[in-house]
């Protein structure tokens, strides 16, 4: 791939192929058994770059699969657009799908069986009667189309893979027989030739069906009824993809509240939120060096037949909000007539005909000029465009399912990860305004966003600026600026060797001078061949072994006498390695040793010049097959960045943020956390409403004193609590030393996080309250308390690393408090600060279930 994966894509597309290997597997011991796997992922976490990275693993092989490069792919959705946009990530995604695997079926393809090695799209709409020019015989056409799905599956077997984007859609019907079902269950097919004949084709069911969906039950739904067909659910982790940082932290809904007019001033207000963005990126990009920054687009969603007159209306409002309206090009439409419309607008005074053009909802992310676009019908397409970060929709509450998945367009992150950055936090956020909502319809959308599943972001209802409360010392502000925050790592590295190179092709883009005049990409090439040259010569013997018997292929003959059949000899041969299968064998190597290195040394055996080709490959997969070469390679390059994380310590410091976070997510070891100060911003952003899911309807949050953050005209702070947490606050409020008390959020640049690991799955945790009191001698101290539902899964590796983390910042905490509650309603806690060891570490780490909890809350804690 191009890229590293995320950890939660590259998880989907090991089981995915995994799965697809059990497939072929239970196709050979039964021919009837047919499998569908689905694939689902949130909407903006980049199912097509999962997609791309499984047909690389089904071509190429990888680690633990073998290629398999006689694959025949058949990618199928019901739209063309669609299909090119996908056939163009996935060549921008793999480095070993070249376009000429990527053919699209066009009216000129004209053969029995689909070629193997290549993957084609086709859009299902070329397969219904009316596309006489695929499906009809004669006149030039020897195969109908429909023969060529059925001739392939019938020949190829698991060797033939359909993979069905956006799959839920075209085959949720089988209340009749709709294309993607003929394709995927088999049918009967009447094949038109000339002068009105006919002849019936009876097309097998697809072996092995791939479908990419937002959700699983979409998936499910999809495939529902489909006879002899085994199910398995691909699905990613939520959890891995909103740490990701490739879809947007938040969605805010605002609407208005007052029985008025509204539609007017809310653009106006979408206009301006919409200019505060776009400065935000201007002093994001001064701030830390980004050569580029993200142009943000503001998205206007109309009622079916809006008039022209209408869209009149709107540019004006455009024009008269912002400048930025003032050229031609500034504002366009998608809808599905692509006519250019007529407007009348006014500029400086003088009336003027203004045309609106009309623009491909695929080519939006790619026109600069570009600042508003106007839709009509909600997208359901594979569309979706990160610089959309302002929505407006005109369309009334009856058409909230429209307004949910034209927004799940637009929570992809322009940058794929999040701004770290406290003072851009807001760039982490898509803002939606409802001028025709009122409070109980708005609960409709947000139920939507909520039942949906596509759209994984979670909504802040009527969110209002907090400024910091005047009421708060400074001495507070200071204390909380000098914790330490952990996070998971940015990328997941496979190996050290693939942390090596990464670091030395940055040390050179960075334009570092390498102290030898070479470069440091160069080196961590030569570290590589170096160390497996080592291991060589330590067991020459060994490996020698190995590379000897890969040189020629043993096999047995028995000879059967043709009337008894008894054998009546056998004979052992011997022959050499055909060059096919040598290639075959390099091909092996370059799967088990991480990164390039198999290349690498190959390579330079070969510019040596002391050994044949066919001994050039035995030696490097004899290697590849040794532990002891994969372990050094290891340790070699985990040291060699050790090495060079201190000897350029220094001047990565003096990087601007973005590129000095990029060096910190290689020089923190593999599995562990990337450390920074808790940055604590001017202002935030927080919801004042929240859906009551019991009633359905959204009713205003309470108001607390006495938070680091609040609403500057009354120095309260809105939220909502459990009964748990609520006891805390009180219990603390009740002290008469508290000076402020902090909420820390889950997620985003001014959240408290820690690092730990959860079945060796990196993630974040979020202690719940951070309480700053007077320390009777006019300091301040700080309390950490974290009141957890001990019921969850996730509660002893959380608290584990919880303990963990006080004890390595013990200094920053006065008490650090894990909190439940008993049978009889009692707060109990265990204090986690004044630990010497990890023994009450460990005692949590085995405590794995709510039984082993309280025993150890009974034994260590006591009341809160």
């Amino acid at each position: 791939m191009n890229f590293t994966l995320a950890d939660y894509q590259a998880d989907v597309v090991e089981e995915t192929l995994n799965q697809i290997g059990i497939a072929k597997q239970s196709l050979r011991s039964n021919g009837d058994r047919k499998t569908a796997i689905g694939i689902s992922a949130p909407t903006g976490a980049g199912k097509t770059v999962i997609a791309s990275a499984v047909l690389e693993g089904v071509f190429f092989g990888t680690e633990d699969s073998d290629p398999t490069p006689e694959t025949t792919v058949l990618w199928l959705t019901d739209d063309k657009e669609l299909n090119e946009q996908s056939r163009t990530k996935i060549r921008a995604s793999s480095d070993r799908i070249n376009m000429n695997m990527l053919r699209t079926v066009e009216s000129d393809f004209d053969q029995a069986e689909f070629s193997p090695g290549l993957v084609y799209f086709l859009n299902v709409q070329k397969l219904t009667n009316g596309a006489k020019r695929h499906i009809q015989t004669g006149d030039g056409r020897r195969y109908s189309l429909w023969e060529t799905i059925g001739n392939t599956i019938k020949q190829r077997g698991g060797g033939f893979i359909i993979l069905v984007d956006e799959a839920h859609r075209g085959a949720t019907d089988r209340s009749r027989p709709t294309i993607l079902r003929r394709i995927l269950d088999g049918d009967t097919i009447e094949v038109p030739g000339g002068n009105d004949t006919f002849r019936t084709i009876v097309n097998p069911p697809a072996p092995i069906v791939i479908g990419l969906s937002a959700t699983p039950k979409k998936f499910e739904d999809a495939m529902r009824g489909a006879s002899g067909r085994s199910l398995v659910q691909v699905v990613a982790d939520v959890q891995k993809v909103r740490a990701s940082g490739l879809i947007k932290e938040r969605i805010n809904v605002s609407y208005a509240v007052d029985d008025q007019p509204s539609d007017d001033t809310l653009i106006r207000q979408a206009v301006a939120d919409l200019d505060r963005s776009d400065k935000q990126w201007q002093k994001w990009a001064r701030a830390t060096g980004a050569s580029s920054y993200p142009v943000p687009l503001l998205v206007i969603q109309v009622p079916d037949l809006t008039s022209p007159a209408k869209i009149s209306e709107i540019v004006q409002t455009l024009t008269d909000a912002s400048d930025a309206f003032d050229d031609a090009d500034s504002v366009a439409h998608s809808f599905g007539v692509h006519a250019p419309i007529t407007t009348t607008t006014r500029l400086s005074g003088v009336e003027m005909p203004r045309v609106v053009q009309y623009i491909a909802p695929t080519s939006i992310s790619q026109s600069g000029n570009l600042r508003a676009v106007i839709f009509m019908q909600a997208l359901t397409t594979g569309w979706d465009c990160p610089r959309a970060e302002v929505m407006v929709s005109l369309r009334t509450a009856q058409e909230h399912t429209q307004i949910a998945q034209l927004i799940g367009r637009m929570v992809r992150n322009p940058l794929a990860k999040n701004i770290e950055e406290p003072e851009f936090d807001d760039l982490n956020a898509v803002d939606l305004y409802l001028p025709h909502f009122n409070k109980v319809e708005v609960a409709m959308v947000v139920k939507s966003f909520m039942d949906s599943a596509d759209i994984e972001v979670p909504v802040q209802l009527n969110p209002k600026r907090m400024t910091r409360n005047p009421d708060v010392p400074a001495a507070v502000w200071d204390a909380i600026g000098g914790l330490t925050r952990e996070q998971k790592p940015l990328r997941r590295f496979t190996s050290n060797v693939n942390r090596l190179v990464r670091l030395g092709t940055l040390l050179d883009n960075s334009n570092f001078e390498h102290p030898g005049g070479s470069s440091y990409t160069q080196e961590s090439r030569d570290v590589v061949v170096e160390t497996l040259a080592s291991v060589f010569s330590q067991n020459r013997v060994a490996v020698d072994k190995v590379a000897e018997s890969l040189l020629e292929v043993s096999f047995q003959m028995d000879t059967f006498d043709q009337y008894s059949g008894a054998n009546t000899g056998t004979i052992s041969r011997t022959a050499a390695t055909s060059q096919k299968n040598l290639r075959q064998l390099l091909e092996e190597a370059k799967r088990r040793l991480p990164d390039a290195a198999a290349a690498w040394y190959s390579t330079s055996l070969v510019i040596a010049g002391d050994l044949e080709w066919d001994e050039v490959v035995v030696r490097t997969v004899a290697l590849a097959r040794s532990a002891e070469a994969r372990e050094a390679l290891e340790a070699q390059c985990g040291a060699r960045v050790e090495s060079w994380r201190r000897n350029t310590a220094g001047s990565v410091a003096r990087l601007k943020p973005t590129q000095r976070q990029e060096f910190e997510t290689i020089f923190a070891p593999l599995g562990s956390a990337l450390t920074s100060t808790l940055g604590m911003p001017e202002t935030i952003s927080q919801k004042t409403e929240i859906l009551n899911k019991d009633t359905g309807l959204v009713e205003a949050l309470p108001l607390y004193e006495g938070h680091l953050y609040a609403l500057p005209e009354t120095k309260l702070f809105p939220d909502a609590f459990t009964g748990w947490e609520k006891s805390v606050l009180e219990a603390e409020q009740a002290s008469g030393t508290l000076l402020g008390w902090y909420r820390n959020p889950v997620g985003g640049s001014h959240a408290l996080s820690v690092h730990y690991l959860d079945s060796e799955v990196s993630k974040n945790l979020y202690p719940d309250f951070l309480f700053f009191h007077d320390d009777g001698e006019g300091g301040v101290v700080i309390d950490l308390v974290d009141p957890h539902n001990h019921s969850l899964a996730d509660t002893s590796p959380k608290w584990a690393a919880l303990a963990r983390y006080v004890r390595e910042h013990d200094g920053d905490f006065r008490r650090a408090s894990i909190v439940i509650k008993d049978t009889g309603g009692a707060l109990l806690a265990i204090q986690l600060s004044g630990q010497t060891d990890d023994s009450l570490e460990k005692k949590l780490a085995e405590a794995t279930s709510k039984e082993a909890i309280e025993r150890l809350f009974r034994a260590v804690g006591g009341v809160y």
